[in-house]
C-alpha cells in the first residue's frame, strides 16, 4: 500500500491505519457481537465503534512514541522517529509552517537528517514534544474516540456498553 503519485502522505497514512488496525478491531467487534447473538444492527454499530477505537488506539501509540518516557511506555521513546516512520505527529509537523525557527528546524530534521544519530534524534524528539503537532495528534485521537463514544451510546444498556465506554476512556487517558 504505497503512496500514490500526488497522494497526500497524511491521507495515505490515515487510510492505511483505517484499513489495517481499524478494520482488524472492527472485525473482532463484529464477530464478538455476532457470536453473542446480537442483532445485525447492533453488530454493525459495534463494528463501526470498534473501527474508530482501533484507529484511535494506533494514533495514540504514535503520540506515546513521542511523548512518553521509557518508564511510561516500556519502550525507547522516538523509536518510530529513529526508524524513519512518519507517524501522525511527524506528518503534522512536516506540514506545519508557522515561520518559527523551531518549526523550521524540526521540519529540516524530519525531512533531511539522519535520525539514527543520537544527537539529532534527541533534538528532533525534543522539538516534536513541544511542537503544536503533538497536541494536534492528541486532538485527532480525541476526535476518533468521540466518534466511537457517540456510537457506543446508542448501544443497549448492557455490560458490554460499559466496557466500550471504559475502553474509550482508557485510550484518552493513555494518550495524555
Amino acid at each position: 500500500m504505497g503512496l500514490r503519485p500526488g497522494q497526500d502522505p497524511l491521507d495515505h497514512y490515515m487510510h492505511v491505519i483505517t484499513e489495517k488496525t481499524g478494520s482488524l478491531i472492527a472485525t473482532s467487534g463484529r464477530f464478538g457481537a455476532m457470536f453473542s447473538g446480537a442483532p445485525d444492527e447492533v453488530a454493525e454499530l459495534i463494528a463501526d465503534a470498534c473501527l474508530r477505537i482501533g484507529v484511535a488506539w494506533q494514533l495514540s501509540d504514535d503520540v506515546l512514541d513521542v511523548a512518553s518516557t521509557s518508564l511510561q511506555s516500556g519502550k525507547e521513546p522516538g523509536t518510530d522517529l529513529r526508524q524513519g516512520v512518519r507517524t501522525l505527529p511527524v506528518l503534522y509537523a512536516l506540514r506545519a509552517d508557522d515561520g518559527s525557527a523551531e518549526t523550521g528546524r524540526l521540519r529540516s530534521l524530519l525531512s533531511d537528517a539522519d535520525l539514527t544519530d543520537p544527537a539529532l534524534h534527541a533534538e528532533a524528539l525534543a522539538l516534536l514534544r513541544t511542537s503544536p503537532a503533538l497536541e494536534e495528534a492528541r486532538e485527532t485521537v480525541r476526535s476518533w474516540i468521540s466518534g466511537a463514544r457517540a456510537l457506543v451510546t446508542r448501544l443497549p444498556e448492557v455490560p458490554a456498553r460499559a466496557a466500550f465506554e471504559s475502553l474509550c476512556d482508557f485510550v484518552i487517558t493513555r494518550t495524555g
